[in-house]
């Protein structure tokens, strides 16, 4: 079973290329800075906001819904993962196709790929983008008949103890 990770109150990332126009409208809710050339990844930092929730919908609504948003995720040693957009569903039993479909239809996803080494794990992504709040979602897949579990599927820095 997969750490529990916190979301961030006040760091996202955002899963598109850093646009001018991209930059001028994170900037109405923050700061934003490249995470990593080789990907489309930018993390914005919002202030001001309650709850991480309550920032993720600011940052939604001042970059476009259809820009996905994702709060940084971190764990019991307060170290970043930077969620890609991806989520990984573990089932108790591998599913066939047509349950797959079913259930990825039901819950508004779209199967990606298989775990080649463990058949009840699949990765899917959100068919429209961000539209739920990355840890509601994760949440909501982890809970339903059938699922061992569900967790984001992230980047993250490792750094050796010394």
């Amino acid at each position: 079973m997969p750490e529990t990770l916190e979301p961030s109150p006040d760091e996202f990332v955002i899963r598109a290329a850093a646009s001018d126009s991209l930059i001028a409208r994170a900037r109405t809710v923050g700061s934003l800075k490249q995470l990593d050339a080789a990907e489309p990844l930018s993390v914005l930092r919002v202030e001001g906001k309650a709850s991480s929730k309550d920032a993720w919908r600011a940052a939604r609504q001042a970059l476009g819904e259809d820009t996905p948003v994702f709060p940084v995720l971190y764990d019991r040693d307060r170290s970043p993962h930077y969620p890609t957009g991806e989520v990984t569903v573990r089932f108790e039993a591998a599913p066939t196709d047509g349950d797959l479909r079913s259930f990825c239809a039901k819950h508004r996803l779209r199967p990606l790929r298989r775990n080649e080494y463990a058949a009840q794990q699949v990765v899917c992504t959100p068919v429209a983008g961000a539209d739920e709040f990355l840890p509601d979602l994760v949440a909501r897949l982890a809970s339903r008949p059938g699922v061992r579990d569900a967790w984001a599927n992230t980047l993250s820095r490792y750094r050796r103890a010394e």
